[in-house]
């Protein structure tokens, strides 16, 4: 009996140690996440310190890149967006004047012709003998009418000369055989469908033995030397808008490039369902690069507001929920090294590429000639050490 209770005794012993094991394994995991974030807290602590350190140590001698740009004075510009379609200066399309079979397609469709240039040729036998025939027709009533006006050298009275003359052409017929000969003539002419002006060929739709009768279609005549482009514009910005403005077009087949235009119309209608009105800016086209149809984003000249003081948009940067510009100051007069001087500023309008600097009680205003950083300055502090590694470029904005 006793036997049997020791050995309980010692199971229970055995279990409790067990028990007890556990629980230290345990309360010791709980603890090391702890350790781990404090030790965390310690390293990101002194990774700090050391990246200070080393900005410290940077700034102190050596000369931060950075890009500048001028301030400027001088018109600031709200600019208005649109888009719209390249289309031809000035189309043509080209028909047949006369009836019959086509013996010559000289030109082939994209090429450029200059003005007067012969597209098609339509056979002009039959219209030549037409042309012969009123020659004849027109020699016999001179004839006519030289006879029926034989005589009439001796007559004084100017008035009775005049009336017999006119009595005589309507008796020869001389009129009547000279419009004839003018019909034939033109109709001869008309056999060569010439291009009325230079530009290139489109919509070719003849070649030779085409058999053509009169208004039937046979090309077209683009004149590409300039492109319009058609833009709808808000009916709150249409008012804005004058001919003349500058504008400028980018076009999807050519990225990355922008080309110079002004605006040529404005319609003084506004759409009443749509709301918008519509503008038209053209451009010069060297080379007839730009195609009619090709789609275009076109930005013109708004609202213009005169002598205004403006930086790029790159400039402005915010330091305690403020805004702030460096300023470039010398070294020496020309020195590319020189220190990045802060100031605040006050900002007004903005467009897409500049902001308007205005004065403030509270803040720095700016002068015109002026360096401002526009690259490599986001990061800087005050009196820092920069130099200039890119030629000062100007921005939109002021003008």
């Amino acid at each position: 009996m006793k036997s049997r209770y020791a050995v309980t005794i010692l199971v229970f012993i055995v279990a409790a140690a067990a028990l007890g094991g556990i629980y230290l394994r345990l309360q010791q995991n709980s603890e090391e996440p702890a350790e781990d974030s404090e030790s965390s807290t310690v390293d990101s602590a002194r990774a700090e310190a050391r990246n200070t350190a080393a900005a410290t140590a940077f700034a102190t001698g050596v000369a931060v890149p950075v890009e500048g740009a001028p301030v400027k004075r001088g018109t600031f510009v709200l600019w208005v967006n649109a888009e719209g379609q390249a289309t031809a200066l000035r189309r043509a399309p080209l028909h047949a004047q006369v009836a019959g079979p086509v013996i010559e397609v000289p030109v082939r469709e994209g090429d450029m012709v200059p003005a007067g240039a012969v597209i098609a040729r339509i056979d002009p036998a039959e219209y030549e003998l037409a042309r012969k025939e009123a020659q004849g027709a027109l020699e016999q009533a001179e004839a006519s009418y030289q006879d029926l006006t034989l005589g009439d050298d001796a007559i004084v009275d100017p008035d009775l000369l005049e009336a017999r003359q006119a009595q005589a052409r309507i008796r020869s017929g001389l009129a009547g055989a000279e419009a004839r000969l003018e019909q034939a003539v033109y109709n001869v002419e008309k056999t060569l469908i010439r291009a009325p002006y230079a530009g290139r060929v489109a919509n070719l739709v003849v070649d030779v033995g085409t058999r053509l009768s009169a208004n039937d279609s046979v090309a077209a005549i683009v004149d590409l030397s300039s492109v319009d482009v058609d833009v709808q514009v808000l009916e709150s910005e249409i008012a804005t808008l004058d001919v003349g403005r500058e504008a400028t077009v980018n076009f999807t087949a050519f990225p990355g490039e922008e080309f110079r235009a002004a605006v040529v119309t404005v319609n003084p209608v506004v759409d009443p369902v749509t709301h918008v009105g519509r503008a038209t800016v053209r451009l010069r086209n060297p080379g007839a690069r730009i195609l009619p149809g090709m789609h275009a984003n076109v930005r013109i000249a708004g609202r213009l507001f005169e002598d205004r003081i403006s930086v790029p948009k790159e400039a402005i940067v915010e330091r305690s929920r403020r805004e702030v510009v460096f300023v470039f100051e010398p070294d020496s007069e020309g020195s590319s090294t020189g220190r990045a001087k802060w100031r605040y500023v006050t900002t007004g309008l903005e467009n897409e590429d500049a902001v308007e600097v205005v004065p403030s009680e509270d803040t720095d205003m700016l002068e015109e000639g002026e360096i401002v950083l526009v690259g490599g300055h986001t990061t800087l502090t005050h009196d820092a050490l920069v130099r200039l590694s890119e030629p000062e470029e100007e921005s939109g904005g002021a003008s």
